[in-house]
């Protein structure tokens, strides 16, 4: 979670451009291009690509891959390699500080510098389509 460094609430007078739901990076860049923005998060800033995607999982892999490497190295000719995991904790640990590091530097110390920029995570995010006024509405395909 945020922790007050970003939480300004949604009404705070001003008409956004643009409305992001999710804590991902299209806000930041709506707000480099000067669109008054107001981001929409649930749970813990970053997006998935931060938090549950890309950068834990691509992590995880580039150390499987050191494993694999170090472990067919013996496919050429002259080389032997060995590699072992013997410590798991520690990986998930290291991969946890790589994420931690990234939301702060990506989001927590960066949405503040962007004064068009407001975060709130405090909007439950259980809107329906039909709360929408018919005018509104996308036109269903039959």
């Amino acid at each position: 979670m945020v922790h007050g460094c970003c939480a300004v609430p949604v009404t705070s007078g001003r008409t956004p451009d643009l409305v992001v739901i999710g804590a991902g990076s299209a806000a930041i860049r709506a707000g480099e291009l000067g669109a008054k923005v107001t981001l929409i998060g649930h749970g813990t800033i970053g997006g998935t690509c931060v938090n549950i995607g890309c950068v834990p999982s691509k992590t995880l892999i580039r150390a499987a891959e050191a494993l694999h490497h170090a472990r067919s190295a013996s496919r050429f000719a002259g080389l032997t390699g060995t590699a072992t995991l013997t410590d798991w904790q520690a990986l998930v640990a290291q991969k946890d500080d790589l994420v931690a590091g990234l939301r702060t530097a990506k989001y927590e110390n960066l949405l503040p510098r962007y004064d068009h920029i407001r975060y709130n995570f405090r909007i439950p995010l259980t809107f329906q389509r039909w709360q929408l006024p018919p005018s509104q509405r996308r036109k269903e395909r039959s």
